[in-house]
């Protein structure tokens, strides 16, 4: 007799552990990450990491904000901070997020027509591996898009080695093996930060979490501990206007 395959498990995780940005204590496997996935507004533990950086944010009604590649829960917190039509959405396929019917759209490589200092937060996370141009383009034009005390607020996910990026048409497999996702253009290492995104960016000396926020603010919403500091896939830069070096 064939035997059924096994449902995919649900965890439901207990006290005080929940997703800081809907309140769900329900999470699912991602991909080989246990229980990582909010049950309810799908956040990741990146998810949340961000959104406490955020919060963290004077953020008023007055502040203009460009949410690129906007996760929902993130959306949907930060688009009732500020007045009606101050948030904006935008990604390079804005039909990928029915959510928000007024998603613009933006792309990175050719972003000379948007408007300098007119934003007081620009965010993204997991963005910038999958645009087809020098890295030092959306950077440049990101930073002129922010006001003189806005942030920019991203996460990239950093992998073992160095920096690498191309931009050729070598065949999904090999794209795979060299950056880890076939949609992935370049390799943010771990190694050598200083010659790559810190040759464009003033970064941080370092990433501490759980100095920021303390263990168990981390552990109460879901952040596994491998997470909270370092250069990982879940490190989270804010950064002044005034931090790109070429301006």
């Amino acid at each position: 007799m064939r035997s059924r395959e096994a449902p995919k498990p649900t965890f439901q995780v207990r006290d005080p552990m929940e997703c800081n940005l809907c309140g769900c204590t329900e999470f699912v496997d991602m991909a080989t990450r246990v229980a990582v996935k909010c049950r309810s507004c799908g956040s990741l533990e990146r998810t949340r990491l961000l959104w406490l950086h955020l919060e963290a944010l004077p953020i008023t009604p007055d502040w203009r904000i460009l949410h690129i590649a906007p996760e929902a829960g993130v959306a949907a917190r930060l688009s009732r901070k500020v007045t009606p039509g101050n948030y904006v959405a935008a990604d390079y396929n804005p039909h990928l997020y029915p959510w928000i019917p007024d998603c613009r759209r933006i792309d990175l490589a050719d972003l000379d027509a948007w408007s300098s200092d007119a934003f007081d937060l620009i965010l993204h996370v997991h963005v910038l591996e999958h645009v087809p141009c020098t890295i030092a383009y959306p950077l440049f034009h990101l930073h002129r898009m922010l006001k003189p005390s806005g942030r920019h607020v991203f996460a990239v996910p950093f992998r073992p080695g160095t920096y690498e990026e191309c931009l050729d048409d070598i065949g999904e497999d090999e794209r795979k093996r060299r950056f880890g996702q076939v949609n992935h253009l370049r390799n943010f290492g771990r190694d050598g930060l200083d010659a790559h995104l810190g040759k464009i960016l003033r970064l941080p000396p370092e990433f501490d979490a759980a100095r920021d926020f303390g263990s168990e603010t981390l552990h109460r919403f879901n952040v596994p501990e491998p997470q909270w500091r370092g250069w990982n896939i879940s490190t989270v830069f804010v950064l002044p206007k005034d931090a790109h070096r070429l301006r």
